[in-house]
């Protein structure tokens, strides 16, 4: 799996931070579908903000978070003890020997970007059949009826912003394909001070467009559940293995 984050760990939990996102209603809007005492695996737990709102508002859950970046597995550790079971996986490949109530994706491995008259599916992966062994594997961890909430938020756009201690962060977005089922893009990452580059990374993305996705949740066994979904998420549901 591509774009770890490596080389901006210190400066994106900064960003993360500066309110990029707002954890308290992600939290919120998240234990609103899941309520009390579930077991949730977190998919890109990164530096663990969400994770540290979650269980702030119900301590009788059980949150895993996994990632595949050391570094922002460091920084989740010092943020949050104890109280999160943290582990460095990857969502292709992880056997975790359980299943879990529920998963959470906040702009993890996979997020719904809404563009007010159609969804796409966000991933880092880079295929479709990436893509497609990671849903399964996820589906794989999810006990029967078990839900996975997909983040929803607007699309990306350049632009920068100052940061504690004076630094500038600012996005780049660069268009690379588009065909009817999917678009690729590029999103570049800056960290300034003083006019001196502090930090950059580079991540490559892959969108599905309304015409593709739901095929690959079909094939894996998910299926959109309404009564779940919420300002914050898109939630899916594991289907019975009967039908």
């Amino acid at each position: 799996m591509n774009n770890q984050y490596t080389g901006i760990t210190h400066y994106y939990d900064l960003l993360m931070n500066s309110g990029y996102y707002d954890y308290t209603s992600l939290a919120e809007d998240a234990y609103s579908v899941l309520g009390r005492g579930c077991q949730i695996l977190e998919l890109g737990v990164g530096t663990g903000l969400l994770a540290e709102e979650y269980i702030a508002l119900d301590e009788t859950c059980q949150f895993t978070g996994i990632d595949i970046t050391t570094s922002m597995l460091n920084l989740a550790q010092n943020r949050l003890g104890d109280r999160v079971d943290l582990r460095e996986e990857n969502a292709l490949t992880m056997e975790l020997n359980r299943t879990f109530d529920a998963m959470l994706s906040n702009g993890g491995v996979w997020v719904f970007l809404d563009w007010g008259d159609r969804l796409e599916l966000a991933s880092h992966l880079s295929d479709y059949e990436q893509n497609l062994q990671g849903l399964q594997n996820v589906v794989h961890h999810l006990r029967e009826g078990g839900l996975i909430l997909l983040n929803r938020q607007k699309p990306g756009v350049n632009f920068s912003k100052k940061l504690p201690g004076g630094i500038r962060y600012s996005q780049v977005i660069e268009p690379i394909e588009d065909n009817p089922e999917y678009r690729l893009h590029k999103k570049r990452y800056f960290f300034e001070k003083d006019e001196q580059l502090l930090a950059q990374e580079e991540l490559t993305m892959l969108f599905f467009k309304q015409t593709l996705y739901p095929l690959l949740f079909q094939d894996v066994g998910l299926e959109i559940n309404p009564s779940k979904c919420c300002s914050n998420f898109i939630t899916y549901q594991k289907q019975s293995s009967d039908r």
